[in-house]
């Protein structure tokens, strides 16, 4: 086994990068410089440019971790030990863990850590909690800055609101806000649409698609992309902070955020002057019919397709229309004006459904494709098996580089670049393995599913009468992922029969 070397940017390195000092190979330099000193064997590279709170938001250090774990490593050099975790007292302990049960070194420019040594272990673990300390801290103060400057009326924020451009604020320190020329004008629209036409939120969506108005997404605004717009004060020259705090919280063992709206925030004079009146702002933020109706939980599920069809056109999830004096029967509908797809019974598409079920339990037990699919493990699994011994023999090229560079065969220039060009291959082969297994295990998974999915559809069809409506739109979700309705013509007068297509995507691995 060798070493690894392990590069991450930090926010202190931040006035180095603003110099086009680029950060990561100077490290690289120096920790290469370092492995040469202590005839250490570098076995693998790796460059983090996240700087993350917690170990779940860096892929490359939860892959170094998995690797220390798995033993692969005789140790590890990196520039600090903040640089392998700065986040909670779990995330200390993770690392701490993984290298203390492994027997992996950490190789510092200052110390080597020793996990066989106590007092290493213990001067690790002080390390890791003061560099956690120095985090919170400096985190606590760019808060601190962030509320100040929004108390001065300067907005903090990367993107600015719709309508507006950032820039740079008078004291040439902080930024401010200034009228966008293209989106402005849109911005007025909207505040004439909802407050002075008094439009709801989807009707002013439909009347701006039908102008050629579309959001910063490039796609036509939506209802709840409209609120926000309308309902930030920034439009009345008011800086906002503190609205919606991360909130975070645990739920089976894994940390959860969430950003309520918060009942108490600061609202503060901005710095820009106002474009909307505060009339006007309150006009158009008074509560409008536009939104669907809230779901009831105070009463059973009526609709059997609930949370499951949606529509070809826009994507949207289709729903139930209850049936009135003129039209006697429940319709499914995609409720948005803009959106071309016509309503269709539910008994109609019922008996759609069901007769799809029967078709794909015909289509499974009369074909052989059960024996299909084990002839492709069997296949699946000799792909695995060549590329793990391809891996096999590249790991043993790396081991063999270092050797080079202390017999002066290679420059360090010619390392790094073969370094480089040989964990790309690994890479590559690593990412083809973890391609084929991910492949090997849907087959494997798709046949089981199969063998559980058909007698599931024959259970279900031969009770589907017995059962309650909501019974049967659980039953549905526990068999299918969505359906996709494609209907974009009306019935003829006195037609019976609908012209449409369903698109049904069970619960089973392609």
């Amino acid at each position: 086994m060798s070493y690894f070397i392990y590069a991450r940017k930090s926010r202190k390195d931040a006035e180095l990068e603003a110099l086009g000092i680029d950060v990561l190979e100077r490290h690289i330099t120096t920790l290469l410089e370092l492995a040469k000193s202590l005839s250490l064997p570098i076995g693998a590279i790796y460059r983090e440019v996240v700087s993350g709170d917690s170990i779940d938001a860096r892929p490359v250090m939860s892959q170094v971790l998995a690797e220390v774990e798995a033993c692969m490593w005789d140790g590890g050099l990196v520039m600090d030990v903040d640089r392998l975790a700065r986040g909670d007292t779990i995330d200390q302990g993770r690392v701490q863990r993984a290298f203390f049960y492994s027997n992996t070194q950490i190789v510092t420019p200052n110390k080597i850590y020793d996990p066989s040594n106590e007092y290493d272990n213990e001067y690790f673990e002080f390390s890791l909690f003061m560099s956690r300390r120095e985090y919170a801290t400096i985190k606590r103060r760019m808060q601190r800055g962030r509320e100040r400057s929004s108390s001065d009326g300067y907005y903090v924020g990367n993107i600015a609101p719709y309508g507006w451009k950032r820039v740079t604020a008078p004291d040439g320190k902080h930024f401010s806000l200034a009228p966008d020329e293209k989106e402005a004008p849109v911005l007025d629209l909207i505040y004439d649409l909802c407050g002075n036409k008094q439009y709801g939120y989807q009707k002013a969506c439909t009347y701006m698609t039908n102008m050629g108005i579309l959001a910063r997404s490039g796609k036509p605004f939506t209802p709840s992309t409209l609120k926000g717009i309308i309902s930030n004060p920034v439009n009345i020259g008011k800086v906002r902070w503190g609205y919606r705090k991360t909130v975070r919280a645990v739920k089976n063992g894994s940390v959860v955020r969430s950003r309520p709206h918060a009942s108490e925030y600061l609202l503060a004079d901005a710095s820009w002057d106002a474009r909307i009146s505060e009339d006007l702002f309150h006009r158009a933020n008074q509560p409008k019919g536009s939104f669907s109706a809230p779901i009831r939980n105070d009463r059973p599920i009526q609709n059997i397709f609930a949370g499951l069809v949606r529509c070809s056109q826009c994507g949207r999830l289709m729903v139930r229309k209850k049936s009135q004096t003129k039209t006697p029967y429940d319709f499914l509908i995609c409720h948005y004006v803009e959106c071309t797809t016509v309503g269709i019974r539910i008994d109609e598409l019922e008996s759609a459904l069901l007769e799809w079920l029967k078709n794909y339990i015909a289509k499974y037990e009369f074909s052989d494709t059960f024996q299909e699919d084990a002839v492709a493990i069997a296949a699946k699994e000799s792909i695995v098996t060549n590329l793990e011994n391809e891996h096999q023999t590249l790991l043993k090229q790396r081991e063999s580089l270092f050797d080079f560079l202390e017999q002066g065969i290679y420059t360090k220039e010619i390392f790094i670049e073969r370094s480089n060009a040989l964990e790309q291959r690994i890479k590559d082969c690593l990412s083809n393995i973890s391609t084929a297994q991910e492949d090997l295990h849907l087959t494997i998974a798709r046949q089981a599913n199969r063998k559980n999915f058909v007698p599931r559809c024959k259970n279900l069809l031969s009770e589907w009468e017995n059962l309650t409506i909501p019974e049967k739109n659980s039953a549905l979700k526990s068999l299918i992922d969505n359906i996709i309705l494609t209907k974009v013509t009306r019935n003829k007068k006195g037609q019976k029969n609908s012209e449409f297509s369903i698109d049904v995507y069970p619960k089973v691995p392609k």
